[in-house]
């Protein structure tokens, strides 16, 4: 019981985190299309250039992170601060009055994103050390992420509010949640503190390149980001200029996807301690190809079909949510035992590093492309735009995702291996 309200708070802040996450991800291109007239390929390069120097802040934050200058609590109420109120600046916007708006503000909300995220893994590291326990912990955090991502969802729906209309109050929400979150967290979960360590920064480094499950870990991750950034920019332009889905229907869509995320986590959770961690990320990938390669045989009016690919491959994304961390975690283990370094925070930077990464390089592919095929929403799409669109949403995401997966059968790490790590790290 003890451990279940750890978890519990633990994973609180999560939640007030990712409600902001599909409005910045998602709506945003078509909110500053649609409502500011900005152009679709200006779009892309700010958000591009804005990934660009937040992914530069993240190697830097690891490291500060692993030096334990101070508590890491300091961190997260830094970057919450910071977060909040570029959010606000971002979304609740009547007029702009700057052609750099979306770039500056955009820029600063993911550096505070990053000086929260960094430390907050780290924590969770210290947290938990054994094998499956690890598992439930970060599929609590995901399941929060879930449910934040569930209710900026629900929200509008709810309510009968139009999706850009929604957004001023989910901010408000955001901003109280967080703080009353962060108080709990502070206060309620303990923190594995250690005077600063001296550290080599490029033998850090050149260590980490040396660790063939990390090289391996972080090649997968890499790969199966791009499949899943892809989809996640061209949802919306998708659903409205492909399939002719309307604003309410988009979200539906994403309702029906992330509540079948949410029932997924559970089962996902349970088959890891039955297969393994590895087996079980391989499973679902392989799934959530099966499933999304359907999406090239539905055209204009199929939302119904579509729903149902939603629902599928949304029960999918819940293995590919929390496994991920939970892996990198259990290679921390092995790189402390093997280099006798303890370089958390180095090791989720990595994570959230190609995070955004990702998301920089299918941004600038999708919006570039776009711009160069002359791409306008809510105007009649061209052969070209509809090609590319379909390729780039379904096609290569399948591929991708296939290639990840084998990439993980050269992943060696088991339950077996990871205990015998431990006692060799812990003594028990």
């Amino acid at each position: 019981m003890k451990h279940l309200l750890r978890n519990l708070v633990y994973s609180f802040p999560a939640f007030a985190f990712a409600v902001p996450t599909l409005p910045v991800m998602i709506l945003l291109p078509p909110l500053y299309s649609e409502k500011f007239g900005y152009d679709i390929a200006i779009i892309g390069i700010s958000i591009f250039f804005a990934r660009i120097i937040d992914i530069l802040s993240d190697p830097i934050m690891g490291w500060i992170c692993d030096k334990n200058y101070f508590s890491k609590k300091i961190w997260l109420i830094a970057g919450g601060l910071l977060s909040g109120f570029a959010l606000y600046k971002l979304l609740v916007v009547e007029n702009v009055t700057y052609k750099e708006y979306l770039f500056v503000w955009i820029s600063v909300l993911y550096f505070g994103w990053t000086i929260f995220q960094i430390p907050y893994l780290s924590i969770g590291y210290d947290l938990e050390k054994d094998y499956h326990s690890r598992t439930k912990l970060n599929a609590s955090r995901e399941m929060f992420i879930l449910l934040g991502l569930f209710f900026s969802l629900t929200f509008p729906i709810f309510f009968k509010l139009q999706t850009f209309d929604s957004l001023e109050y989910l901010v408000f929400i955001v901003i109280s949640f967080g703080i009353i979150s962060l108080i709990l967290f502070i206060f309620l979960v303990d923190e594995k503190f250690v005077p600063k360590k001296k550290k080599n920064f490029f033998q850090v480094y050149k260590n980490l390149i040396k660790n063939k499950r990390y090289v391996i870990l972080i090649g997968a991750s890499f790969i199966n980001n791009i499949a899943n950034v892809l989809p996640m920019i061209l949802f919306s332009f998708f659903v409205t200029d492909v399939l002719g889905g309307s604003d309410k229907e988009r979200q539906y869509l994403l309702f029906f996807y992330f509540l079948f995320a949410i029932i997924g986590v559970p089962f996902w959770s349970y088959l890891s301690n039955a297969l393994e961690k590895k087996k079980c990320w391989i499973l679902s990938l392989i799934l959530s190809s099966a499933f999304f390669i359907f999406v090239l045989l539905i055209g204009r009016d199929d939302i119904f079909l579509f729903i149902i690919i939603c629902c599928l491959t949304g029960f999918c994304l819940g293995a590919d949510m929390f496994l991920p961390p939970s892996m990198q975690a259990d290679v921390t283990d092995y790189h402390k035992l093997r280099f006798n370094e303890d370089i958390s925070g180095v090791m989720f930077a990595s994570i959230t590093f190609l995070n955004k990464f990702s998301f920089a390089v299918g941004s600038i592919f999708v919006f570039s492309i776009l711009g160069f095929l002359k791409f306008e929403t809510n105007s009649t799409i061209s052969s070209e735009s509809k090609a590319f669109i379909y390729i780039s949403y379904a096609l290569i995401p399948v591929f991708l995702k296939l290639f990840s997966s084998y990439l993980l059968t050269k992943f060696n790490s088991s339950r077996m291996d990871q205990l015998q790590i431990q006692k060799k790290i812990y003594g028990n």
